[in-house]
Protein backbone atom coordinates (compact mmCIF):
# COMPACT_ATOMS: atom_id res chain seq x y z
CA UNK A 1 0.00 0.00 0.00
CA UNK A 2 1.60 3.28 -1.05
CA UNK A 3 1.33 6.58 0.82
CA UNK A 4 -1.64 7.86 -1.19
CA UNK A 5 -3.56 4.62 -0.78
CA UNK A 6 -2.80 4.71 2.93
CA UNK A 7 -4.14 8.25 3.18
CA UNK A 8 -7.33 7.25 1.37
CA UNK A 9 -7.73 4.09 3.48
CA UNK A 10 -7.31 6.17 6.64
CA UNK A 11 -9.85 8.77 5.49
CA UNK A 12 -12.44 6.07 4.72
CA UNK A 13 -11.85 4.45 8.11
CA UNK A 14 -12.31 7.77 9.91
CA UNK A 15 -15.30 9.01 7.90
CA UNK A 16 -16.86 5.52 7.59
CA UNK A 17 -17.95 6.22 4.02
CA UNK A 18 -16.50 6.67 0.55
CA UNK A 19 -18.54 9.86 0.15
CA UNK A 20 -17.20 11.38 3.37
CA UNK A 21 -13.62 10.44 2.55
CA UNK A 22 -13.90 11.88 -0.97
CA UNK A 23 -15.27 15.15 0.40
CA UNK A 24 -12.60 15.39 3.06
CA UNK A 25 -9.75 14.68 0.63
CA UNK A 26 -11.22 16.77 -2.18
CA UNK A 27 -11.24 13.95 -4.74
CA UNK A 28 -13.95 12.01 -6.56
CA UNK A 29 -15.75 8.98 -5.12
CA UNK A 30 -14.60 6.77 -8.03
CA UNK A 31 -11.00 7.74 -7.24
CA UNK A 32 -11.49 6.63 -3.63
CA UNK A 33 -13.09 3.33 -4.66
CA UNK A 34 -10.33 2.62 -7.19
CA UNK A 35 -7.59 3.32 -4.63
CA UNK A 36 -9.25 0.95 -2.15
CA UNK A 37 -9.46 -1.84 -4.73
CA UNK A 38 -5.77 -1.43 -5.61
CA UNK A 39 -4.83 -1.37 -1.93
CA UNK A 40 -6.74 -4.61 -1.32
CA UNK A 41 -4.93 -6.29 -4.20
CA UNK A 42 -1.56 -5.21 -2.85
CA UNK A 43 -2.16 -6.24 0.78
CA UNK A 44 -3.87 -9.48 -0.27
CA UNK A 45 -7.03 -9.26 1.83
CA UNK A 46 -10.33 -7.38 2.00
CA UNK A 47 -10.37 -4.05 3.80
CA UNK A 48 -14.08 -3.27 3.54
CA UNK A 49 -17.34 -5.05 2.84
CA UNK A 50 -20.79 -3.69 2.02
CA UNK A 51 -23.70 -4.71 4.26
CA UNK A 52 -27.18 -3.39 3.44
CA UNK A 53 -25.69 -0.49 1.54
CA UNK A 54 -23.26 0.46 4.32
CA UNK A 55 -19.49 0.26 4.00
CA UNK A 56 -18.03 -1.64 6.95
CA UNK A 57 -14.32 -2.24 7.70
CA UNK A 58 -13.11 -5.79 8.11
CA UNK A 59 -11.34 -6.92 11.27
CA UNK A 60 -8.06 -6.79 9.31
CA UNK A 61 -8.70 -3.12 8.47
CA UNK A 62 -9.41 -2.33 12.13
CA UNK A 63 -6.04 -3.88 13.07
CA UNK A 64 -4.28 -1.64 10.55
CA UNK A 65 -5.95 1.60 11.74
CA UNK A 66 -3.67 2.55 14.69
CA UNK A 67 -0.50 2.31 12.60
CA UNK A 68 -2.25 4.01 9.67
CA UNK A 69 -3.13 6.96 11.93
CA UNK A 70 0.45 7.26 13.12
CA UNK A 71 1.95 7.09 9.63
CA UNK A 72 -0.58 9.50 8.11
CA UNK A 73 0.08 11.93 10.95
CA UNK A 74 3.82 11.68 10.37
CA UNK A 75 3.40 12.24 6.64
CA UNK A 76 1.20 15.29 7.30
CA UNK A 77 3.75 16.69 9.75
CA UNK A 78 6.56 16.16 7.23
CA UNK A 79 4.56 17.82 4.46
CA UNK A 80 3.86 20.76 6.76
CA UNK A 81 7.55 21.06 7.60
CA UNK A 82 8.65 20.99 3.96
CA UNK A 83 6.04 23.65 3.17
CA UNK A 84 7.39 25.89 5.90
CA UNK A 85 10.94 25.42 4.63
CA UNK A 86 9.83 26.14 1.05
CA UNK A 87 8.10 29.40 2.05
CA UNK A 88 10.96 30.59 4.20
CA UNK A 89 9.27 29.78 7.47
CA UNK A 90 5.96 31.47 6.61
CA UNK A 91 4.04 28.34 7.54
CA UNK A 92 0.48 27.10 7.44
CA UNK A 93 -2.15 26.82 10.17
CA UNK A 94 -4.94 24.31 9.52
CA UNK A 95 -8.08 24.61 11.60
CA UNK A 96 -11.44 22.84 11.60
CA UNK A 97 -14.57 23.98 13.40
CA UNK A 98 -18.19 22.97 13.63
CA UNK A 99 -21.25 24.96 12.61
CA UNK A 100 -21.48 28.54 13.91
CA UNK A 101 -17.92 28.48 15.27
CA UNK A 102 -16.70 28.10 11.69
CA UNK A 103 -18.92 30.89 10.40
CA UNK A 104 -19.28 33.17 13.43
CA UNK A 105 -15.87 33.02 15.13
CA UNK A 106 -13.23 31.81 12.66
CA UNK A 107 -13.48 34.68 10.14
CA UNK A 108 -12.82 37.23 12.90
CA UNK A 109 -9.96 35.19 14.36
CA UNK A 110 -8.35 34.63 10.94
CA UNK A 111 -8.49 38.37 10.20
CA UNK A 112 -6.92 39.20 13.58
CA UNK A 113 -4.21 36.55 13.16
CA UNK A 114 -3.28 37.59 9.63
CA UNK A 115 -2.82 41.21 10.66
CA UNK A 116 0.08 40.10 12.86
CA UNK A 117 1.19 37.15 10.66
CA UNK A 118 0.65 38.36 7.06
CA UNK A 119 2.82 35.63 5.49
CA UNK A 120 1.10 32.71 7.21
CA UNK A 121 -1.57 30.84 5.27
CA UNK A 122 -4.67 29.58 7.07
CA UNK A 123 -6.68 26.57 5.92
CA UNK A 124 -10.22 26.54 7.38
CA UNK A 125 -12.61 23.55 7.32
CA UNK A 126 -16.27 23.32 8.33
CA UNK A 127 -16.95 19.84 9.76
CA UNK A 128 -19.38 18.24 12.25
CA UNK A 129 -18.03 18.05 15.81
CA UNK A 130 -16.88 14.43 15.74
CA UNK A 131 -15.24 14.77 12.33
CA UNK A 132 -13.50 17.92 13.59
CA UNK A 133 -12.04 15.93 16.48
CA UNK A 134 -11.02 13.07 14.18
CA UNK A 135 -9.32 15.49 11.77
CA UNK A 136 -7.21 16.79 14.67
CA UNK A 137 -6.40 13.28 15.87
CA UNK A 138 -5.34 12.14 12.40
CA UNK A 139 -3.12 15.18 11.85
CA UNK A 140 -5.17 16.55 8.95
CA UNK A 141 -5.64 19.80 10.89
CA UNK A 142 -3.62 21.43 13.69
CA UNK A 143 -6.51 22.78 15.73
CA UNK A 144 -10.18 21.93 16.18
CA UNK A 145 -13.10 23.81 17.70
CA UNK A 146 -16.54 22.53 18.62
CA UNK A 147 -19.39 23.23 21.03
CA UNK A 148 -20.25 19.55 21.56
CA UNK A 149 -17.86 17.52 23.75
CA UNK A 150 -16.19 14.70 21.81
CA UNK A 151 -14.50 12.25 24.21
CA UNK A 152 -11.84 10.71 21.93
CA UNK A 153 -8.56 9.44 23.47
CA UNK A 154 -5.47 11.18 22.14
CA UNK A 155 -6.86 14.71 22.16
CA UNK A 156 -5.71 17.54 24.39
CA UNK A 157 -8.86 19.57 25.06
CA UNK A 158 -8.94 23.08 26.47
CA UNK A 159 -12.33 24.41 27.56
CA UNK A 160 -13.03 28.09 26.85
CA UNK A 161 -16.01 30.16 28.03
CA UNK A 162 -18.53 30.03 25.22
CA UNK A 163 -21.83 31.53 24.12
CA UNK A 164 -25.22 31.48 25.80
CA UNK A 165 -28.09 29.70 24.10
CA UNK A 166 -30.62 32.02 22.50
CA UNK A 167 -34.02 31.81 20.85
CA UNK A 168 -34.26 33.09 17.29
CA UNK A 169 -37.49 34.01 15.50
CA UNK A 170 -38.55 35.93 12.40
CA UNK A 171 -38.64 39.72 12.83
CA UNK A 172 -41.94 40.87 14.31
CA UNK A 173 -42.58 37.53 16.07
CA UNK A 174 -44.45 37.70 19.39
CA UNK A 175 -41.55 36.07 21.26
CA UNK A 176 -39.31 39.03 20.42
CA UNK A 177 -41.49 41.28 22.59
CA UNK A 178 -40.18 39.44 25.64
CA UNK A 179 -36.93 40.29 27.48
CA UNK A 180 -36.05 36.59 27.80
CA UNK A 181 -37.77 33.45 26.52
CA UNK A 182 -38.48 30.33 28.60
CA UNK A 183 -39.31 26.78 27.45
CA UNK A 184 -42.96 27.44 28.40
CA UNK A 185 -43.02 30.51 26.12
CA UNK A 186 -41.95 28.29 23.20
CA UNK A 187 -44.72 25.70 23.62
CA UNK A 188 -47.26 27.31 21.21
CA UNK A 189 -44.79 27.56 18.31
CA UNK A 190 -43.24 25.00 15.92
CA UNK A 191 -39.69 24.29 17.08
CA UNK A 192 -36.79 23.86 14.65
CA UNK A 193 -34.26 21.93 16.68
CA UNK A 194 -31.73 19.14 17.09
CA UNK A 195 -32.47 15.43 17.51
CA UNK A 196 -32.55 13.84 20.98
CA UNK A 197 -29.42 11.79 20.14
CA UNK A 198 -27.28 14.94 19.75
CA UNK A 199 -25.51 16.87 22.50
CA UNK A 200 -27.57 20.03 21.87
CA UNK A 201 -30.74 17.99 21.81
CA UNK A 202 -29.94 16.36 25.15
CA UNK A 203 -29.08 19.71 26.75
CA UNK A 204 -32.39 21.18 25.58
CA UNK A 205 -34.36 18.10 26.65
CA UNK A 206 -32.96 18.57 30.15
CA UNK A 207 -33.92 22.26 30.17
CA UNK A 208 -37.47 21.49 29.06
CA UNK A 209 -37.77 18.62 31.58
CA UNK A 210 -36.65 20.97 34.38
CA UNK A 211 -39.57 23.22 33.40
CA UNK A 212 -41.96 20.25 33.49
CA UNK A 213 -42.25 20.13 29.71
CA UNK A 214 -41.37 17.79 26.85
CA UNK A 215 -39.48 19.28 23.93
CA UNK A 216 -41.51 18.74 20.76
CA UNK A 217 -39.49 19.13 17.54
CA UNK A 218 -41.41 20.14 14.42
CA UNK A 219 -38.37 20.18 12.12
CA UNK A 220 -35.15 18.35 12.99
CA UNK A 221 -31.80 19.77 11.83
CA UNK A 222 -28.13 19.00 12.39
CA UNK A 223 -26.48 22.43 12.10
CA UNK A 224 -27.21 25.86 13.57
CA UNK A 225 -26.97 27.70 10.26
CA UNK A 226 -29.49 25.30 8.74
CA UNK A 227 -31.89 25.95 11.63
CA UNK A 228 -31.50 29.72 11.19
CA UNK A 229 -32.30 29.48 7.48
CA UNK A 230 -35.44 27.44 8.17
CA UNK A 231 -36.58 29.95 10.80
CA UNK A 232 -36.02 32.83 8.38
CA UNK A 233 -38.18 30.97 5.84
CA UNK A 234 -41.02 30.73 8.38
CA UNK A 235 -40.70 27.11 9.58
CA UNK A 236 -40.89 28.10 13.25
CA UNK A 237 -38.50 29.26 15.99
CA UNK A 238 -35.23 27.75 17.20
CA UNK A 239 -32.90 27.56 20.19
CA UNK A 240 -29.30 27.99 19.05
CA UNK A 241 -25.91 29.04 20.36
CA UNK A 242 -25.35 32.80 20.60
CA UNK A 243 -22.66 32.82 17.91
CA UNK A 244 -25.46 32.38 15.39
CA UNK A 245 -26.05 36.14 15.69
CA UNK A 246 -22.68 36.64 13.93
CA UNK A 247 -23.93 35.01 10.73
CA UNK A 248 -25.60 38.23 9.64
CA UNK A 249 -28.79 36.62 8.35
CA UNK A 250 -31.42 39.31 7.74
CA UNK A 251 -35.02 38.99 8.86
CA UNK A 252 -34.25 37.38 12.23
CA UNK A 253 -34.36 38.56 15.82
CA UNK A 254 -33.24 36.89 19.02
CA UNK A 255 -33.72 36.83 22.78
CA UNK A 256 -31.77 35.02 25.54
CA UNK A 257 -33.09 31.66 26.69
CA UNK A 258 -33.95 31.50 30.40
CA UNK A 259 -32.78 29.87 32.57
CA UNK A 260 -29.41 30.54 30.94
CA UNK A 261 -27.54 27.67 29.28
CA UNK A 262 -23.86 28.37 28.61
CA UNK A 263 -21.94 26.34 26.02
CA UNK A 264 -18.18 25.94 26.57
CA UNK A 265 -16.00 25.86 23.47
CA UNK A 266 -13.65 22.86 23.18
CA UNK A 267 -10.28 23.76 21.65
CA UNK A 268 -8.57 20.53 20.56
CA UNK A 269 -5.00 19.63 19.62
CA UNK A 270 -3.11 16.33 19.44
CA UNK A 271 -2.17 15.16 22.92
CA UNK A 272 1.13 13.55 21.91
CA UNK A 273 2.50 16.34 19.70
CA UNK A 274 4.07 19.65 20.63
CA UNK A 275 1.84 22.46 19.43
CA UNK A 276 3.76 24.66 16.94
CA UNK A 277 4.30 28.30 17.85
CA UNK A 278 2.15 29.53 14.95
CA UNK A 279 -0.75 27.31 16.04
CA UNK A 280 -0.48 28.67 19.58
CA UNK A 281 -0.55 32.21 18.17
CA UNK A 282 -3.66 31.40 16.18
CA UNK A 283 -5.29 29.83 19.26
CA UNK A 284 -4.62 33.07 21.12
CA UNK A 285 -6.34 35.07 18.38
CA UNK A 286 -9.32 32.72 18.64
CA UNK A 287 -9.44 33.10 22.41
CA UNK A 288 -9.32 36.89 22.21
CA UNK A 289 -12.13 37.08 19.67
CA UNK A 290 -14.22 34.57 21.58
CA UNK A 291 -13.87 36.65 24.76
CA UNK A 292 -15.02 39.74 22.86
CA UNK A 293 -18.02 37.94 21.37
CA UNK A 294 -19.33 36.31 24.55
CA UNK A 295 -18.41 39.17 26.87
Amino acid sequence: MNARQLEIFHAVMRMRSVTGAAGFLGISQPAVSKALRLAERQVGFRLFRTVKGRLLPTSEAERLLPDAERIVGDIAAFARLTGEVRTGGAGLVRVAASSSLSNGLLPRAVARFQRSHPLVRVSSHLLPARETAEAVLSGHVDLGLCLSPVPIPGLAVRSLPGPRMIVIAPEGHALLRRRVVTPADLAPYPLVSFGPETYFGQVLDQAFAAAGLKREVALQVTMSISAACHVRAGAGVAILDGLTTQLGLPGLGWRPLAPAIMLPVSLMTQETRTVPQLVNAFAQALTTDLEELVG
